[in-house]
């Protein structure tokens, strides 16, 4: 407990905060660059329309939003679990913590964007195209492994700051993440 607390003594707000938004920007950048590629290869002419224009870049707004959301939901839901399980913790700290968490998956979405970049999109067969491509499997394996890093790196961190077992610290990331999976799942398939 002593060692987190020193280290959370050394992490300004300005640093969560500003590793949060540059994970936000490059993530919205790699989304924008995605549907750019998209809208350039199968049409044409709306590239360089003001509509589509406004729309990428409300798009690129509402996906930096997100990710300053995400995180302060997940925080609060992995800190109230914890809570639950008789950890006792400042909110502050698992904010403080669970930004520093950003810092790899942002680093992926910076080599993403670089390969991303780089690929030229054919003009049919866009599904074969994602799924066949080497480099943009390969991306999407390093996003979804770099976001899984980011929920495993919590668990020490929630086991250490709130005092509880590693089994309640590693179910108060499974139950929260669980429930918005299936929450979506159930959404996505009864809605859409």
């Amino acid at each position: 407990m002593i060692k987190i607390s020193i280290i959370s003594e050394r992490i300004s707000q300005f640093s969560v905060i500003s590793i949060v938004l540059i994970y936000g920007l490059l993530m919205s950048e790699y989304i924008n660059i995605i549907n750019s590629k998209i809208i350039e290869a199968e049409i044409p002419i709306m590239e360089n329309n003001q509509i589509f224009t406004l729309f990428m870049s409300f798009s690129f707004m509402m996906t930096l939003l997100s990710a300053f959301v995400v995180w302060l939901i997940s925080s609060f839901l992995f800190h109230l679990f914890a809570i639950l399980f008789g950890g006792v913790a400042n909110f502050k700290e698992i904010l403080k913590f669970s930004a520093l968490c950003y810092i790899l998956p942002a680093i992926i979405f910076l080599i993403a964007i670089v390969l991303v970049e780089s690929t030229t999109f054919p003009k049919e067969n866009l599904d074969f195209f994602f799924s066949s491509t080497k480099s943009l499997v390969l991306i999407k394996w390093l996003i979804y492994i770099s976001s899984s890093f980011c929920f495993i790196a919590l668990i020490p961190i929630i086991k250490y700051l709130y005092l509880i077992s590693w089994y309640r610290a590693l179910l108060s990331i499974i139950i929260p993440l669980g429930s918005i999976y299936l929450l979506g799942q159930f959404f996505s398939n009864y809605i859409f």
